[in-house]
């Protein structure tokens, strides 16, 4: 039900709500009904303006971009699809059973929010430690309490990274308080998923050189803690920082390069190589450089006409999916690091997951 003639709609059981933008005649602002014979469907037709209080029983209504108050108003190559203000936390939950522009938003991170509480909940337990069995033989106990901590920090930073996120997207049309609240939750979890990740690696990296290991540390803890007091500043929020929050994530993930560089003049190419799998951290990298430029730079709905990529393909559609497919690689890099750094084994075939 969404074309430019019409403004918005709104479902709520058996009723259809049908909002005009064109309608100009006084007489037309009274409603107007229109019941179809031997059906429940009734459409109604009501003036351009909307009026929140005038969404009751929580029901949702999709509107375009010019039916949204000015704190909606984010991206404006995204013309239609748009969930109008709440005020309704069930509101929101149940936008969840609508086709919206935030739908694949929500969904391309919940999904894999819940898969990796399910790893942090049993995967260094029931595959990884069976794994290291199968390569070593029984009887050895490689899994001490920091390749717990170490491995599970990753987990819980992607966890929370990545619900956080759908959280965001999900109770965003709320109101505009609530969504700021939760804006900045979402650049917590960026930013608690990249000391974890950067730290995760740190850890097996330089095992064997715990001064360099806790130094780095200390620095990616005070960026990290940089990030986090920029963040929170309502001004970051604004839509005009956009570019601006995008480079500065990038800025902070690109810190990961120093430990990197270092490990070059420690051990040599060829062993930082094996020590960190840099192969995998070369992809994440990819992943998450392309994906924060395409979301800072609005690719590729800024090229063509408002409202081709309303619903699927937009340029934070793709944001998401990269950024899941960086975590994937960044997982298994840690994962091949913790093998390498306990069994000295640096091999496609050691493939724990």
């Amino acid at each position: 039900m969404s074309t430019r003639s019409r403004a918005s709609s709104a479902v709520s059981g058996n009723n259809v709500f049908v909002t005009l933008q064109d309608i100009q005649k006084e007489s037309l602002f009274s409603k107007v009904h229109k019941r179809r014979r031997n059906s429940s469907i009734t459409v109604t037709a009501v003036p351009n303006t909307f009026n929140k209080n005038n969404v009751k029983n929580n029901e949702i209504q999709i509107v375009n971009w010019d039916n949204l108050d000015e704190w909606q108003q984010d991206n404006e190559f995204i013309y239609d699809g748009y969930v109008k203000e709440t005020s309704s936390v069930m509101g929101c939950i149940k936008s969840l059973n609508i086709l919206h522009n935030e739908s694949v938003n929500i969904w391309s991170h919940l999904v894999p929010s819940v898969i990796y509480l399910a790893l942090l909940i049993g995967f260094t337990d029931f595959i990884l430690e069976k794994k290291l069995i199968q390569i070593l033989g029984a009887g050895h106990h490689l899994m001490d309490a920091m390749d717990y901590v170490m491995i599970n920090i990753f987990l819980v930073g992607a966890f929370l990274c990545l619900f956080c996120s759908s959280c965001y997207h999900c109770f965003k049309q709320h109101s505009e308080s609530v969504s700021v609240l939760w804006s900045k939750a979402d650049y917590m979890g960026i930013i608690i998923l990249i000391s974890t990740s950067i730290i995760s690696l740190l850890y097996y990296g330089f095992h064997d050189h715990l001064f360099l290991c806790k130094l780095f540390t200390i620095i990616t803890t005070i960026f990290g803690a940089t990030c986090c007091v920029f963040v929170l500043n309502d001004k970051f929020n604004h839509k005009d920082w956009k570019i601006v929050r995008a480079s500065f994530f990038v800025l902070f993930a690109a810190s990961g390069l120093l430990p990197i560089f270092t490990g070059f003049f420690v051990f040599g190419i060829e062993n930082s190589i094996k020590r960190v799998q840099l192969l995998y951290v070369f992809f994440e990298a990819i992943c998450y450089i392309a994906g924060a430029l395409i979301y800072g730079f609005k690719i590729p709905e800024c090229y063509f006409k408002p409202g081709k990529f309303d619903y699927f393909f937009n340029s934070h559609q793709i944001f998401h999916l990269c950024c899941v497919a960086g975590s994937v690689f960044h997982f298994r890099a840690v994962i091949a690091s913790f093998v390498y750094a306990k069994t000295g084994i640096h091999s496609n075939s050691v493939f724990i997951f």
